[in-house]
């Protein structure tokens, strides 16, 4: 039998140099996902161009946007439904499993770029359309009562933070203390259980009481700041470390000696190669942080987007994968578990997969409710 240095260790860097520019290998995410407790919801080597996803409160359902429109996922039959609306502007929220609210752009025609919320009542097969006063909607998601907390552009050009009342369109300010974010970065995910407000933008991140608008944490550098809904830990999206495309590894493929060498020659070939060449990628990356111990871990085991936390599911989560161990893959909305993992931390173990930023996971964190048990192995949702 051959060794992995035999097997990848002796590949010329032109055979590299054509693997990053290799057809999708079905079988090779699926083992790399399955070794790192992925589950990829589409076919692994599908036309996943995804520009939003939103699971349903009861996890049956999914909604995904692609280029040209949005459709609903059955995730027990598998059937796949096309919503009846235009291309949606941005992700799409669930107020209920059978009712999900749309973010749509100015009808064919208007003499303004106000935009709608289109109201599909799954169960009822009705569609109703709610007007909006602020234009290029995003960041819908529900306020923990009738409503939807969401962002858009007021005719100034700010990206303004409201509610709407989805009885009645009416809209009102949500939170005196944060009335708008940035027109083009700005990102707002509330989560009403936990009473946090996680905004982002050109500065950076913040974390907010949403009782009075007091600072948990300022957070440089961040993208989104996603709480979960008990509180403890906060998602955080951020960019990653740069990486060559050329030097897209599993993590066992090569030994580190090996490596090295790939390095090498790879530095050698790029400095000959031609400005228009893409010499490195910013992967997007996700790390958690832990309120109660003031720690910050960052997910190495895969890279994603679009993150957010699979309540079905206490500390599943669901993302748009950009890759696995250092590797961009063919994307895919995933679906993980992180109980174990958080619970490992907890108790001063780093496991497989997570790397300690900031703080140290070195004791325990005696009597939280948010303190994570461990998930038994069958107890995954299949959608």
């Amino acid at each position: 039998a051959c060794s992995r240095e035999d097997l990848y260790g002796g590949q010329t860097f032109t055979q590299t140099v054509a693997q990053a520019y290799a057809d999708c290998n079905e079988s090779e995410i699926r083992f790399l996902a399955s070794k790192q407790g992925l589950q990829t919801v589409f076919d692994n080597c599908g036309s996943n161009n995804f520009a939003a996803f939103s699971w349903s409160p009861d996890g049956r359902w999914l909604y995904f946007e692609l280029t040209h429109g949005g459709y609903i996922l059955d995730g027990e039959t598998k059937d796949i439904l096309t919503v009846p609306t235009e291309a949606p502007v941005a992700r799409a929220a669930w107020l209920r499993p059978d009712l999900l609210a749309i973010p749509l752009g100015p009808p064919e025609g208007a003499t303004d770029d106000h935009g709608r919320i289109a109201l599909l009542n799954r169960s009822a097969g009705t569609l109703d359309e709610l007007k909006v006063p602020l234009s290029a909607l995003r960041d819908l998601q529900p306020d923990g009562q009738d409503g939807l907390v969401l962002t858009g552009l007021d005719d100034q050009g700010r990206r303004r933070i409201r509610r709407i009342d989805v009885a009645t369109g009416a809209l009102t300010v949500p939170w005196t203390f944060l009335d708008a974010v940035d027109a083009e970065t700005g990102r707002v995910d509330f989560a009403p259980d936990a009473g946090l407000i996680g905004v982002a933008g050109p500065e950076g991140g913040r974390l907010l009481k949403a009782d009075d608008g007091s600072v948990l944490v300022e957070l440089p550098g961040v993208k989104r700041v996603i709480p979960h809904h008990e509180g403890r830990y906060i998602a955080l999206e951020v960019d990653g470390a740069p990486v060559s495309p050329f030097d897209m590894r599993a993590w066992d493929e090569l030994s580190p000696e090996a490596r090295e060498r790939e390095l090498q020659r790879q530095k050698k070939w790029l400095e000959k190669q031609p400005d228009w060449v893409t010499k490195e990628i910013i992967p997007p990356e996700v790390q958690v942080l832990d309120l109660q111990k003031g720690a910050r871990y960052r997910i190495t085991s895969w890279w994603g987007d679009r993150f957010q936390w699979y309540k079905p599911r206490n500390y599943y989560f669901s993302a748009v994968m950009f890759g696995i161990e250092g590797k961009q893959l063919n994307t895919n909305v995933i679906l993980g578990d992180l109980r174990e993992k958080l619970r490992m931390l907890d108790k001063g173990e780093v496991p497989l997969g997570m790397e300690v930023i900031a703080g140290e996971p070195a004791a325990p964190a005696a009597g939280t409710e948010a303190s994570p048990t461990p998930s038994p192995g069958a107890d995954r949702p299949t959608p």
